[in-house]
């Protein structure tokens, strides 16, 4: 599958494809909500803490698996 991206900054950015094994993506709303820290990893457990989530357009999705490129 490929995820295409145009966020340059980000570590997992390669010529605008995502290059990351797994990504989380979840509403904004939830996302602005969550630790930075939080990510695909996190999925079971924010589904339980949270439950599923529900947009009504793609302007309210977020990718959780951003991180800035050089940080750890």
């Amino acid at each position: 599958m490929e995820v295409h991206c145009t966020v340059s900054n980000c570590q997992w950015w390669d010529d605008n494809y995502c290059v990351a094994q797994s990504i989380l993506i979840t509403s904004d709303e939830l996302g602005a909500k969550l630790p930075e820290r939080y990510d695909f990893e996190d999925t079971q457990n924010i589904v339980q803490q949270y439950g599923e989530t529900s947009v009504g357009s793609c302007e309210a999705t977020c990718c959780k698996t951003f991180r800035e490129r050089g940080t750890p």
